[in-house]
């Protein structure tokens, strides 16, 4: 019966990620989620949806980590991060402008994406590991949706829906301060006449700590951080609203600039 439960829930999250219009009946009955025992059982939904998506043609290009702030952690009564999967073709390119259709309550994240040139295999990976297998850093926005109607109110919900991952984009990489000490880097995210400040402290103290926490987390179920793989490794600032006719701009020192245009 589990069993059936999982690849129920999948598959309507997977549907309800694929919608071509953002209409609230396509979202999915968070009634439903009260199903939803533990984590362990959330992340088993999470790969469902992922096996849909990869039988329908899609292609895993890295991961993302999510709750890397106390704060975020506290609301969804997480002991630690959450973790899930990045998507190619949800991946925009530098310049490509995000489309809204097919999303109902999106929100942008600023965030530093780790490109590694090595994997990371060891059970012990620490953040100077990472820091080593680190080819570039960029600036990047996630843009995060739920597909539960009303947004995910368990933290089985949050996992099972993919962390809320929905489309994402990198600005160009930047090799030099790979080797630095990433928690220094502060951000500013600015639309219209908003501004929203953050801190890459906000991820863990250092976000080399969320790309090695998710190593040991991937390799709980048997996988790994490989070479090529993308990493988000949280968000520097405030998960931020967005609409249609919106720019976004994300100013993050050293690490530079992105830019998206919302329609």
């Amino acid at each position: 019966m589990k069993k059936d439960l999982i690849a129920a829930l999948g598959r309507r999250l997977r549907q309800a990620g694929s919608g071509a219009t953002a209409v609230d009946s396509a979202a999915v009955d968070s009634a439903v989620a009260d199903q939803l025992d533990d984590l362990e059982m959330a992340y088993a939904v999470q790969g469902a949806t992922l096996d849909l998506a990869v039988a329908a043609g899609e292609r895993v290009i890295g991961y993302k980590v999510g709750l890397t702030s106390g704060p975020a952690r506290d609301t969804f009564g997480a002991v630690e991060p959450a973790a899930g999967h990045l998507l190619a073709g949800r991946l925009l390119q530098d310049g490509e402008p995000l489309v809204t259709a097919g999303l109902f309550d999106p929100k942008a994240e600023v965030e530093i994406a780790f490109i590694l040139s090595e994997a990371l295999p060891g059970p012990q990976v620490t953040a100077q590991d990472v820091r080593d297998a680190t080819a570039a850093v960029a600036p990047a926005f996630e843009i995060v949706d739920s597909r539960w109607r009303g947004g995910a109110r368990t933290l089985p919900m949050l996992v099972a829906d993919n962390t809320n991952a929905a489309r994402a984009v990198l600005g160009p990489p930047v090799t030099s301060p790979v080797s630095a000490d990433l928690s220094k880097i502060t951000a500013t995210l600015s639309t219209g006449s908003r501004a929203v400040p953050g801190s890459a402290t906000a991820v863990m103290g250092d976000p080399a700590e969320a790309v090695a926490w998710l190593a040991g987390h991937l390799l709980r179920s048997g996988r790994r951080l490989e070479a090529g793989d993308i990493v988000l490794s949280g968000t520097l600032c405030a998960p931020t609203a967005i609409g249609v006719g919106d720019r976004l701009v994300a100013d993050l020192g050293e690490l530079g600039r992105i830019a998206l245009d919302v329609t």
